[in-house]
């Protein structure tokens, strides 16, 4: 009884410009249509459309549609055209206050339209519905992603029609009659519609809404073709249907309860499907854990085995835990002591052993050719000679293997290769001081005139620029001090890791390359310099957006040279814009001096000229003085001739006002090295991770000429 009064309400609310008996008893006579002479004005009217699931932005919980065309629709009053000329169509009010509802109920609010835009050559209106986060819009939402919801239906009102007769065209030679052409016309509404609406009814209503309500009318046709399309797109059959006796109003009435009844399968369907996936995920995590905590059991046991010679495979297939075989382990260790001949075995201690690692070290760094004896350990000259298989048979010997020099070279490096032995230990400070060497003798150009930063971690942080101070003001009779207002900005700044790995095998010790110890370690040290120098200069010559959404160098920053050649007259344009930079306030002058030039190294021949000349290189008198002479600190890159090879720049100093900073982790500017003795791979591993990221943080120390 509710649902009928509220029925019966909207109706009488709404206006009616045609009438029509409907009756839907199948032994009662068919409806008969009385049509008015003209279509309405300024009444709310309604247009269906499908859209595909490709239009669809999971990420952005955005669909794209096209929702008006010049199709032509039956109309009680005749065939209607909505004209999509750029004069026609007014997207004002749907771009300002449009809303995207389901079903055409304003009580349900699933989003909002954007970029709603009309395209005269497709002759199409198209927008983007942005949808909301709520519970009722995320049903709605992950219904139109499974393809369940596939009808818009856009709610307009006309202002003004076209009559064009049979055989006549229209004003704008497009349209050919008997139509009625809307020429002023406003979308007011996009709506999702689970079953659409019928086209010749001039408000918004559902199909059930009016099936059984007098006084509300359309073609017997039209109805009729509409529900044909329903039950195809349900697979019925609508003819068989009518002959079993069934009313149009019980069929429709019948496909509403399919869509329905479909809609809730796919639900529970969804909701088996996800309970499945979580059984599963927390069973393959188990037997993951499970599996994991055996390979660590079993490569712990493997591991202490070697070293003392004894067969792990046992220990495993039993079961002992890594204690147990730890206390296997002492017993024999405590055995073979008591047994050991003090001549034949060296035990060493915690100290002796780090001496011992030093003065190896020193060794192979001295038969590298990496440090010279004056710098030396001064007992690496007893290690110096021996070739890396020596080293392995030395370093056993000394823990306690009375037979390492008689070992193959295949069970020597196994028995060396341990995470515990000295042998790795040696080998690994090896390669640690070997990257230092390297990192100490690379010469970037970045650092000499970026500035340096620290994060905490890897989450984005944030920079903050403070404005100056304002100037001091004059004390009043009354002693009342003004205070002043700063005005501070913020940029985003953010680390990442760059890496990359090598490795020391068992060809390496049998071949005694030191080159992996020594060359490939500084290789890489090398690389990741080179990698922070290239993105440095990426960001100053790439000249992408920084932190007001602008490019670095843009005419908005005051900070672009007219175009020439290097010389004193362009330096002292980009001297002139630099010192008359304004503060974040836009009020107080900070006359910033420029420090450095950079320029590539197609420029450098005349970039040095110019700063080493005593007279200005281009002028015809050679009595002018020039006056940049010494004052600028030259850096040369040619990681910018990559971009350009005629451009330059001038820097300020990083400490006067932010410029390009390079931000480490923890302001550790050394790259890192890891190591790794695993049970699944032969040999050790390193890994050289890299934190660092690379911000362009103010604009005004910096100025750039494009050359010419």
């Amino acid at each position: 009884m509710t649902k009928k009064r509220r029925n019966k309400k909207r109706v009488q609310n709404m206006p009616c410009f045609f009438t029509r008996n409907l009756n839907f008893d199948k032994n009662k006579p068919k409806t008969t249509v009385v049509r008015n002479e003209k279509p309405p004005l300024n009444t709310r009217c309604e247009r269906t459309f499908a859209f595909e699931v490709r239009e669809i932005d999971e990420e952005n919980r955005k669909v794209h549609v096209s929702f008006s065309s010049e199709k032509p629709v039956e109309r009680w009053f005749g065939a209607e055209i909505l004209c999509h000329d750029a004069s026609a169509v007014q997207l004002d009010r749907i771009r300002e206050l449009g809303a995207s509802l389901f079903n055409h109920n304003r009580d349900i609010l699933v989003g909002i339209p954007e970029n709603v835009v009309l395209n005269e050559a497709e002759r199409r209106c198209h927008a983007d519905i942005i949808f909301d986060d709520d519970e009722e819009s995320e049903r709605i939402f992950r219904k139109v992603k499974k393809g369940f919801l596939r009808g818009i239906s856009v709610g307009y009102s006309v202002e003004c029609w076209e009559e064009v007769k049979a055989g006549a065209t229209s004003s704008n030679g497009r349209f050919t009659g008997p139509a009625y052409v809307a020429t002023k016309w406003t979308p007011l509404e996009i709506s999702f519609v689970t079953v659409p609406a019928d086209t010749d009814v001039g408000v918004n209503r559902e199909v059930e809404e009016f099936t059984n309500i007098g006084n509300v009318h359309r073609t017997e046709r039209e109805l009729t073709m509409n529900l044909q399309e329903l039950c195809r797109q349900l697979g019925l059959n609508f003819d068989d249907l009518i002959a079993k006796g069934f009313t149009e109003a019980e069929i429709r009435s019948m496909c509403s309860q399919i869509q329905k009844r479909a809609e809730e399968t796919a639900d529970e369907e969804d909701a088996e499907k996800k309970k499945k996936e979580k059984d599963e995920n927390e069973k393959a995590a188990a037997i993951a854990s499970a599996r994991a905590e055996e390979m660590q059991r079993a490569t712990e046991i493997v591991s202490m085995c070697r070293d003392f010679e004894l067969d792990s495979a046992d220990y495993i297939k039993e079961g002992k835990t890594v204690d147990e075989v730890r206390s296997i382990i002492l017993n024999k260790v405590k055995t073979e002591r008591a047994a050991l001949a003090a001549g034949n075995v060296q035990i060493v201690g915690e100290a002796e052993a780090d001496k011992i690692r030093a003065a190896a070290t020193d060794g192979l760094l001295l038969r590298a050719g990496l440090i010279t004896e004056d710098k030396a350990n001064e007992s690496a000259n007893d290690f110096r000679s021996l070739s890396m298989r020596d080293l392995a048979v030395e370093c056993l010997s000394r823990s306690g293997v009375s037979n390492a020099h008689r070992l193959s070279d295949d069970e020597l490096f196994r028995r060396a290769v341990t995470p515990d032995s000295q042998f790795v230990s040696i080998v690994d400070n090896t390669v640690k001081k070997s990257m230092a060497t390297a990192y100490n003798a690379a010469v970037p150009t970045f650092d000499k005139w970026c500035g340096i930063g620290s994060n905490s971690d890897f989450k984005e942080a944030t920079h903050y620029q403070l404005s100056e101070a304002g100037d001091l003001q004059p004390l009043t009779q009354t002693g009342e001090i003004k205070f002043d207002e700063m005005k501070d900005s913020k940029v985003s700044k953010k680390v990442l890791t760059y890496a990359r790995g090598f490795g020391f095998t068992r060809q390496a010790l049998i071949n005694d390359d030191l080159s992996i110890l020594t060359k490939v370690p500084a290789a890489y040290v090398r690389a990741a310099l080179r990698g922070r120098n290239k993105l440095v200069y990426k960001t100053l010559a790439g000249n992408e957006n920084i932190y007001d959404g602008k490019k670095l160098f843009v005419a908005d920053h005051n900070n672009i040279g007219t175009a020439g050649k290097l010389s004193v007259a362009t330096l002292a344009e980009l001297t002139k814009l630099m010192r008359k930079q304004k503060n974040l306030r836009g009020k107080e002058t900070l006359n910033i001096k420029p420090e450095f030039l950079i320029v590539p190294a197609a420029l450098e021949a005349d970039a040095a000229q110019l700063l080493t000349s005593t007279a200005d290189p281009a002028a015809s008198n050679s009595g002018v003085a020039n006056i940049y002479r010494n004052s600028l600190n030259l850096i040369v890159d040619a990681e910018l001739d990559d971009y350009s090879e005629k451009a330059y720049y001038v820097a300020a100093n990083s400490a006067d006002i932010d410029t390009i900073e390079v931000t480490y982790l923890n302001g550790n500017q050394q790259p890192i090295l890891e190591s790794q003795v695993g049970f699944d791979f032969v040999g050790i591993r390193w890994r050289i991770l890299d934190d660092f990221g690379v911000t362009a943080l103010d604009y005004r120390g910096l100025a750039k000429n494009a050359g010419q």
